[in-house]
């Protein structure tokens, strides 16, 4: 017949275990500290959880019970914390493997429409068409590669705003003929006081000049891999649309 172990025995050797339990969980644990910008909804200080891209990060990440530090920081900025080496990542970002970093799997999505005004709808089949219209755009910011490369070229009029806001009541005051955003900024930003105002004057062009899909871009160095498969093995744990949609308001 097996002896009794005794309870102080017993005692020890469960506080061993709960100790190495919790030293193995400190090991691997970690915090991904990533830089971003303000652009809400997708990411913000002001917004609940930092916006529904820091959300689906952190979910990600906490499948490996790591966590998400963010610095929110002006885009400019926030785009050279990468490329000179101040964070890992930045995020959100379209995808853009001629930079030569590397980019997450999709943490949201970015339908790129035209805001127009109701008594000046854009009428256009294919992108070049816009030629006849001026263009409302953001300094640094990337459109389309057709947008892009006809400003670029020249034959794209443009006119360059400080930021969507600016853009929005431009367009209302007919200063410029359309702009080009993310539907779903549009959307978070017609609450604001300001651009509330306005809004009866303007609508959504029907057409979508594209659909694109969110990012984080790392480093491309073995920190930066490491992290951008870290993130990849949550992301594909989750609906990343799903909870977009779930957070988003419609967009009408």
């Amino acid at each position: 017949m097996m002896a009794a172990v005794p309870i102080k025995l017993k005692q020890y050797c469960l506080f061993i275990i709960l100790t190495t339990l919790c030293l193995s969980s400190e090991i691997t644990a970690d915090t991904l500290e990533l830089s971003t910008l303000e652009w809400p909804p997708f990411s913000g200080s002001e917004l609940p959880e930092q916006g529904i891209n820091s959300q689906i990060i952190s979910k990600a990440l906490s499948f490996e019970n790591h966590t998400l530090a963010i610095a929110v920081l002006p885009w400019n900025r926030a785009a050279r914390s990468v490329t000179t080496g101040q964070t890992i990542g930045y995020y959100p970002t379209y995808y853009n493997p001629a930079n030569g970093l590397l980019f997450s799997d999709p943490i949201g999505a970015s339908p790129i429409v035209l805001i127009e005004r109701k008594n000046n709808p854009i009428i256009w089949d294919k992108v070049s068409d816009l030629n006849q219209y001026e263009l409302g755009v953001l300094k640094g910011y990337i459109n389309t590669v057709e947008v892009d490369e006809m400003i670029a070229n020249g034959s794209q009029k443009f006119e360059t705003g400080i930021d969507e806001k600016q853009n929005i009541l431009k367009l209302a005051a007919g200063r410029i003929d359309t702009i080009i955003m993310d539907v779903n900024v549009y959307q978070y930003l017609k609450s604001d006081p300001q651009v509330a105002k306005v809004t009866h004057l303007l609508q959504v062009n029907p057409k979508v000049l594209q659909d694109k899909t969110l990012h984080i871009t790392f480093n491309n160095n073995q920190e930066g891999k490491k992290w951008c498969d870290i993130i990849n093995q949550g992301l594909a744990k989750l609906d990343v649309n799903a909870m977009q949609n779930a957070v988003l308001p419609p967009t009408k």
